[in-house]
């Protein structure tokens, strides 16, 4: 249990942007950071996912970021014979040319196993740069740099994958 814990520790704190996430050195975006303009908004459009197994625990976590400007995260944890859900709310928008993400949490809902979810409504801001990474030109997945310097990574989801996502919102 301790494990589950400790790994759903790790993955709810960085679920405000997402989850799976390292501690980054890069330099947080501010209110006066000027970047040059490499990514259009539409370049965020779509699924990504990262995962991750220890053996006995798992993670997924999703992100939906929508042309609406509508955002849900979904992180799924087990362990053997439990199970936790979060699905997190939000908007978001992108300035290409100061290269900053904002999204903006406006509902967090936590189910544990077949229990009914608990339903919060925070509202928090969290901003960061945006990193896409690319293999022979085309883009394989997408990195958050958080202001307080934390990165999180993610893999792009493919057409299939967010097909079916779409049926199970």
């Amino acid at each position: 249990m301790k494990k589950y814990l400790t790994l759903a520790t790790a993955m709810l704190a960085p679920l405000l942007l997402c989850a799976c996430s390292t501690t980054g050195t890069a330099t947080p975006p501010s209110e006066t950071t000027i970047t040059t303009s490499k990514y259009l908004k539409s370049d965020l459009y779509g699924v990504w996912y990262s995962n991750a197994d220890d053996g006995t625990s798992q993670a997924l976590s999703l992100l939906l970021l929508k042309a609406d400007g509508s955002a849900t995260d979904f992180l799924i944890l087990s362990e053997k014979n439990a199970m936790q859900k979060i699905v997190q709310q939000s908007s978001w928008t992108y300035d290409p040319e100061r290269n900053v993400f904002e999204q903006t949490v406006s509902e967090v809902s936590i189910q544990k196993g077949k229990a009914p979810a608990e339903v919060t409504h925070p509202h928090e801001v969290i901003r960061a740069s945006v990193e896409l990474v690319k293999l022979d030109n085309k883009v394989m997945g997408i990195k958050f740099k958080r202001e307080d310097g934390e990165v999180t990574g993610y893999l792009k989801g493919s057409p299939a994958m967010l097909e079916k996502l779409k049926r199970i919102q």
